[in-house]
């Protein structure tokens, strides 16, 4: 379940708010990633780190919103780990919300649902484009941002696996050092599953083998079901 909605002063609950660092207090909060001059077509990856459900607020005086009928005006934010650094935020994290509210929500459903997930899981790898506008409730007014989601399930457990610590050297017979020792050099474990997975996603067989650091010409073998040489 996603985490409660932000709840009134007087009724905070620290189980179930994410408390952000002591960067983001000083930077004025987890910097959102998105802005309004965006061109279509901008876009952010990262791992998820947290996900919660909040009350929109009106953007200029921070008050709750709420439909006409009394409803919550909710969203979903997301705090995703990416490698931006900002020069202009002290002690940049990388850390960049994603907000996603009116139809886009169905977007993040429907993009859930296709890897099996009811929402994006801490974990997993997870990228938001900007891909279109829509349209606007009221003349003159500005019409809503439409975005689009990928999900990767379990993103972090395989950057933790292919980071994992190499096996030690079996122990050899102590002998005279060679006047210049070549180095030698460890390729990375392929794991077949895991670049069909990435391909499902619409992934080219270049973007996996420079995602996992692989050959290409392994990863388009290992998809078109040809043995590796």
């Amino acid at each position: 379940m996603f985490a409660q909605a932000n709840q009134p002063q007087g009724n905070y609950n620290p189980t179930t708010t994410t408390l952000p660092t002591l960067a983001q207090v000083m930077a004025g909060g987890t910097p959102s990633f998105f802005q309004r001059e965006d061109p279509i077509g901008t876009s952010v990856t990262g791992i998820v780190e947290s996900i919660e459900a909040q009350q929109q607020r009106d953007m200029d005086t921070q008050e709750p919103k709420y439909f006409d009928n009394g409803q919550p005006m909710m969203q979903v934010v997301i705090h995703i780990a990416t490698t931006l650094r900002d020069a202009t935020i002290p002690g940049d994290d990388g850390v960049r919300a994603v907000y996603v509210k009116g139809k886009n929500l169905a977007t993040l459903r429907q993009a859930s649902r296709m890897v099996g997930r009811d929402f994006p899981h801490v974990g997993d790898g997870f990228t938001a484009t900007y891909t279109a506008n829509g349209e606007a409730k009221k003349r003159g007014w500005n019409p809503p941002k439409l975005y689009s989601y990928e999900i990767v399930p379990n993103q972090n457990q395989v950057a933790q696996a292919m980071n994992a610590a190499e096996p030690q050297p079996q122990a050899q017979p102590q002998q005279p050092a060679p006047a210049m020792q070549q180095p030698t050099f460890q390729q990375p474990q392929v794991n077949a599953q895991q670049i069909k997975q990435l391909a499902a996603t619409g992934r080219s067989a270049k973007e996996i083998a420079g995602f996992l650091g692989i050959d290409e010409q392994t990863v388009a073998g290992i998809l078109n079901d040809e043995p590796e040489f």
